[in-house]
């Protein structure tokens, strides 16, 4: 899958709202699509056959938030990617439209019917398909699945189509399984799951100014907002600014060797290589491409900018 993140499709908050952005007739696609891995990019491919098959516009509907932030509140559920990512990933993987489903407990207590029945008979609005994961289940106690839209739909003449999982070693591809890949290290096997590099996307934000001031190391800053992160440590990397890609290095972790705080942030921070981009307030996409070195409390600053050279030429000479 192609990680340019260029197109932002138009976002409605129900299915009644798409005539309105210019959707009359819509193919829809529902789930939660946390990080738009390669099972819901096979989901999402189907959609695009079946919305010219049918003459709609393919729509992607996900739920924010993560419905299991709601039904299990005292779980927190670091998710792959934020809302503006998944906007992004999955206008790059062939929606026309997204609706972004706000998901509250008032919903989550409808049955399986009461949610078609109301949000799928929009006047204005045709729903010629849907598509859906095999394994999807929707409404109250996750009674309806893929038989259940497909028997509705049918008096509705509403083509369902439930797409089987894909599997990598024996074992259905998720985005549970890909958080575990990510939050243990292992990038390659999160990136055969993705079908890209894990990557991060949001706004450059203004940190201390360390980077530049102590180690001559200027570094664009990324705010976390909940997303899952790999182990601390230091990581060749990309970083994509519209169609312009860049190379360097990125660093997660709490800065042990300069930090004032008692309780210290969590960084993200990207170093680019071959000369300053001004980046402050822009979205840039961060691929991590492969790990380097973990991250450690150095005697000094000096001794941190001695290894913060070694980093950039081992970064340097990976070959991708």
């Amino acid at each position: 899958m192609q990680t340019s993140l260029t197109f932002q499709p138009p976002v409605v908050s129900r299915p009644a709202e798409l005539p309105a952005v210019g959707c009359q007739r819509a193919a829809i696609a529902i789930g939660v699509f946390d990080g738009v891995h390669l099972g819901h990019q096979a989901i999402l491919r189907q959609l695009t056959e079946l919305a010219a098959q049918t003459k709609a516009s393919p729509v992607a509907l996900f739920f924010d938030p993560h419905p299991r932030t709601v039904l299990f509140p005292d779980r927190p559920l670091p998710l792959l990617t934020t809302v503006p990512h998944r906007e992004r990933l999955l206008g790059a993987a062939g929606a026309a439209f997204l609706v972004r489903f706000p998901f509250d407990s008032e919903l989550a207590a409808l049955s399986p019917r009461a949610f078609l029945d109301r949000y799928f008979l929009a006047p204005g609005l045709t729903v010629t398909s849907f598509c859906v994961g095999a394994n999807w289940h929707f409404g109250c106690g996750n009674a309806g699945n893929a038989e259940t839209l497909a028997a509705w739909s049918l008096p509705h003449q509403i083509v369902t189509t439930a797409v089987p999982p894909l599997l990598r070693q024996d074992s259905r591809i998720s985005s549970t399984r890909i958080r575990q890949a990510v939050t243990s290290g292992d990038l390659a096997e999160a990136a055969a799951m993705l079908g890209r590099p894990f990557s991060l996307f949001g706004n450059v934000i203004h940190g201390h100014g360390i980077g530049s001031a102590i180690l001559q190391c200027p570094t664009a800053n990324l705010a976390a907002n909940n997303t899952i992160l790999p182990p601390f440590g230091v990581y060749v990397a990309t970083a994509q600014k519209g169609d312009q890609r860049f190379r360097g290095i990125a660093y997660v972790g709490d800065a042990p060797t300069i930090r004032t705080e008692d309780k210290p942030q969590v960084l993200v921070e990207l170093h680019l290589f071959d000369g300053h981009h001004d980046l402050y307030e822009q979205e840039i996409l961060v691929e991590f491409r492969q790990f380097l070195r973990a991250s450690q409390k150095f005697a000094s600053p000096e001794a941190l900018k001695k290894q913060i050279d070694c980093d950039i030429k081992a970064a340097r000479s990976y070959d991708f």
